[in-house]
């Protein structure tokens, strides 16, 4: 039976060396990835990452960023209002931190008032939100539509019967029937604003901040790619390991050296 021969700790050495220079190289993209994402997200608020959104069609697919199907319209004078999922916009510009879905809108005196779920909010004629009215301020709930009686008062369907209020929202009166109301009617979203919408509403669904993070755990690949993430700590504490053993050979290597040089200059100077 052969026995394999050990390898000369010269020649290990140099395996070891090019195996670190491979693992090294491999690393080497990871180290980059890490270092950049993980810089650029120590300065999230001052970089305003969780505010910034992708517009990249590509990574919003990747991700599942897609528009409802629906979008709802309600016309007021020369203007729009729409919900998009659970967003609400004026025109193309999104109503910020209100959820739908939207249930109606309509003009009411010098306001422009739109029934969500769960309260009213109302609108100057240019857009501007300025009041938010819900259960607190006597608005019915279960909203299931808006409307003006013949009168000009506001009218609101409710999942429990008929309310109107004054023009101040000041008092809410449950009736039995309205008659004669104009509901709030939703209408087809033109072709040019519903492109807008479905443009708007992907593009605010997706933060840099998140793509960023995922790319720094790897998770933006799924699964596969947190195990991309593992096997790439593991190829740092193999570069590790393997960076510091190779400095104590190399040390002790030199040592060695240094001892012997010393004992054959005494031995010199002996003879």
């Amino acid at each position: 039976m052969t026995r394999h021969k050990k390898k000369p700790p010269a020649k290990l050495l140099r395996s070891l060396f090019i195996w670190h220079r491979y693992i090294g190289l491999a690393a080497a993209l990871f180290v980059f990835i890490l270092a950049l994402t993980g810089l650029v997200l120590n300065h999230t608020d001052e970089l305003g990452l969780d505010a910034r959104h992708v517009q990249s069609d590509t990574l919003l697919d990747w991700y599942g960023v897609h528009a409802p199907a629906s979008i709802t319209s309600y016309p007021v004078d020369e203007h729009i209002l729409s919900g998009v999922g659970k967003q609400i916009y004026w025109n193309t510009l999104r109503v910020p931190q209100v959820d739908g879905p939207l249930l109606g809108a309509l003009r009411f005196s010098d306001l422009v008032v739109a029934a969500v779920k769960g309260g009213l909010l109302l609108f100057t004629l240019d857009g501007e939100l300025i009041e938010r009215l819900g259960g607190s301020a006597g608005v019915p709930a279960g909203m299931l539509a808006i409307g003006l009686t013949p009168a000009g008062k506001l009218a609101i369907r409710a999942a429990h019967g008929f309310y109107q209020t004054d023009s101040d929202f000041l008092e809410w009166r449950e009736t039995d029937t309205l008659n004669h109301v104009t509901w709030a009617s939703a209408i087809e979203t033109p072709d040019p604003l519903h492109a807008a919408l479905v443009a708007a509403y992907r593009g605010s669904g997706l933060s840099l901040e998140r793509v960023l993070l995922d790319l720094h755990s790897g998770r933006i690949l799924g699964n596969w790619g947190v195990y991309l993430m593992d096997a790439a700590a593991i190829l740092f504490l193999l570069l590790a390991i393997s960076g510091v053993w190779l400095w104590a050979k190399r040390r002790a290597s030199a040592r060695e050296h240094q001892r012997r040089r010393e004992l054959h200059e005494k031995h010199a100077k002996e003879t």
